[in-house]
């Protein structure tokens, strides 16, 4: 990590204008946790060039003193939450240059989208120099690097042992469009890939099949496995398998990739849960075509049609419900205390149900800052569940980061299409057209 590289977006107002107050104290604040920041670098760099100092590249690296080291992982660890701090408070002034019509709504989310990864990798660090001060607070502890032990030692260590997985491209299952067609009975007579058609849940129609996306509900992750009983328990499908997708028509894929809409329960008391509909948390998705004859204010409360009796897996729905209703609220958009507020008052999904790991739903709610605990509250009381795998506070909060990141990537993959140019799903169509 080197906080001394600026890396923070450039904002100023028009000669001549009026800055709100909320906008200033923003910035005062920002400003503030930035000269901190850079305070913390000097001091830890510093410090970094006594204990670990520059070696010739043939030279074998002498592991530093407990003390010292200790000293460095602290100092990194109060380095790394002030950074944290800092882009929070940016993300705060992004918001805040919107709202103000300063900035245009494409240049906040590319300035908040930016503020992300760096929040991600301050993040990274973070764990890492816990990682650190742990094992020089206590060198004499044998973690067990076991997710599935039960132990409340630095489990993630294990999960993730590889490197961070997000930071390398991996490919979904090959079959994975082929088998969420097979599973939802989704594929017309006489199928194939290039003349035939193909149904979408949402729409209740059949489409050619270049149009029908086999949607992930949870982005897919690298260990998916594991990160998958972190979030959903040891007794959750793989995330890998046919129930962690739907079939949608490619624009509407999109919106549902980027939190413009979320599919809920039908009845709130049905469980299991068979019906879903439609629910759009987005006001700018509401005029836009989808197809020639459609909108997106089509879709607002339409129930899924479904060929077989096949369903998603609820714990995946309402993983992507609770990211949605996260989503909107970081980025503050238009509506989103309405939104939240309606869900608090009617609870979409089955109460009580045991979707999401308690300590990753209150990680994952607090990402980015305090949430509205009264509703996070209900969240975990209604939904949530304790296990035998218990997680530390560090642990959720590393889990939840790498999470955060993987949406983000995936959004990002929704908004602008791979940056490599590959289309999973065509490789998926030409590999079936082969067999």
């Amino acid at each position: 990590m080197d906080p001394s590289k600026d890396n923070s977006p450039k904002h100023g107002p028009p000669l001549g204008a009026i800055l709100p107050p909320s906008l200033s104290g923003a910035r005062d604040k920002y400003e503030k946790a930035r000269s901190v920041s850079h305070e913390l670098q000097n001091a830890f760099d510093d410090l970094s060039r006594k204990v670990e100092p520059e070696i010739n590249p043939g030279e074998e690296r002498q592991e530093p003193d407990a003390k010292s080291g200790l000293e460095l992982a602290s100092l990194g660890v109060e380095l790394a939450l002030k950074k944290k701090e800092e882009i929070l408070l940016e993300r705060q002034v992004i918001i805040e240059e919107r709202d103000a019509n300063l900035i245009g709504p494409h240049m906040a989310t590319k300035r908040l989208r930016a503020s992300d990864h760096r929040y991600v990798s301050a993040g990274d660090e973070l764990w890492k120099q816990q990682q650190k001060k742990t094992r020089f607070d206590d060198p004499g502890v044998v973690r067990l690097l076991d997710p599935r032990g039960g132990s409340t030692s630095a489990c993630l260590l294990a999960l993730y042992k590889k490197c961070d997985g997000l930071k390398k491209t991996k490919k979904r299952p090959s079959a994975f469009r082929s088998d969420t067609l097979t599973y939802y009975a989704g594929k017309g007579s006489n199928f194939n890939e290039e003349s035939g058609i193909v149904w979408c849940h949402v729409t209740g129609k059949w489409w050619a099949a270049n149009l029908i996306k086999a949607a992930y509900i949870v982005p897919f992750f690298l260990d998916s496995d594991d990160i998958g009983e972190m979030l959903f328990g040891s007794r959750a499908p793989s995330l890998r398998r046919a129930g962690n997708a739907l079939l949608l028509f490619s624009k509407i894929e999109k919106w549902f990739d980027t939190y413009h809409l979320v599919i809920v329960p039908v009845d709130s008391t049905e469980t299991p849960i068979t019906r879903w509909k439609v629910d759009i948390i987005s006001p700018n998705i509401r005029n836009s075509p989808y197809s020639s004859d459609d909108r997106g204010q089509d879709l607002d409360g339409k129930e899924l049609q479904f060929q077989n009796n096949n369903r998603p897996v609820s714990r995946f729905m309402y993983f992507h419900f609770i990211m949605a209703l996260v989503r909107i609220k970081d980025v503050k958009r238009q509506g989103w205390q309405d939104v939240w507020a309606r869900y608090y008052q009617q609870r979409p999904f089955p109460t009580p149900g045991n979707y999401l790991r308690r300590s990753m739903l209150l990680a994952l709610a607090t990402h980015y800052g305090t949430a509205d605990m009264e509703v996070v509250a209900s969240w975990i009381t209604d939904h949530g569940f304790d296990s035998p795998l218990m997680l530390t506070d560090e642990e959720s909060t590393e889990a939840a980061r790498r999470v955060h990141a993987a949406v983000n990537k995936a959004i990002a993959r929704a908004e602008t299409g791979p940056k490599d140019g590959s289309d999973d799903e065509e490789e998926d169509r030409v590999k079936e057209n082969e067999m």
